[in-house]
């Protein structure tokens, strides 16, 4: 009987295990949405690597999203299963159908983490705009937008490879997303 009631504190096990989950989204399976984001012609998405490594990344980071969704979902169905028998609210097979919404709850996690990700490289991207526009603004350079924007993906690429040279990347970016040092518009004032 005291092995079922140590059960009482197994039983929130799954939920760390989907924070893990959330987690792993949004810290290392990112490179699979930057991807995504680079053929869709984003600019401010930032992979590193030859196509051959990322290609290799895609496929071993898909093969471990999806075991550790499968995992965490059958974890979830267990615990359902084990409330089902404790409680005798039904029997306790009818658990095992729980692994289906727990694989759209992954599904719905991964997208909330790419939704976070993507929200803090675009910031990082226009912040890092907002700089070279001020920059050719306020030496009297007048570029096209188009050079503008391409001048913005060089830099910001360069900085981003930079920080990931010295290992702090996510604090770089982070860093960047979270700025509040963001350079005035020199002809703002003109345009009121």
């Amino acid at each position: 009987m005291e092995y079922l009631d140590k059960l009482d504190y197994v039983i929130w096990l799954p939920l760390l295990l989907w924070v893990a989950l959330y987690f792993w989204f949004w810290r290392f399976s990112y490179p699979l949405f930057m991807h995504k984001m680079v053929k869709k012609g984003q600019r401010w998405a930032y992979v590193s690597g030859s196509s051959a490594e990322i290609h290799s990344r895609k496929a071993k980071l898909r093969l471990l999203n999806f075991v550790f969704s499968l995992v965490a979902s059958v974890a979830l169905s267990v615990s359902v299963c084990w409330l089902f028998r404790r409680f005798g609210i039904c029997e306790p097979v009818y658990g095992l159908v729980a692994i289906a919404p727990a694989m759209v709850l992954a599904a719905v996690l991964y997208s909330i983490a790419m939704g976070r990700i993507a929200a803090m490289f675009t910031s990082a991207y226009f912040l890092e705009y907002r700089k070279v526009r001020y920059e050719t603004e306020s030496k009297g350079t007048f570029m096209s937008e188009p050079d503008i924007h391409n001048r913005t993906i060089w830099s910001y690429n360069k900085k981003l490879r930079h920080a990931q040279e010295h290992r702090r990347f996510w604090k770089y970016v982070r860093a960047m997303a979270k700025t509040k040092k963001i350079p005035p518009d020199v002809y703002a004032e003109t345009m009121y």
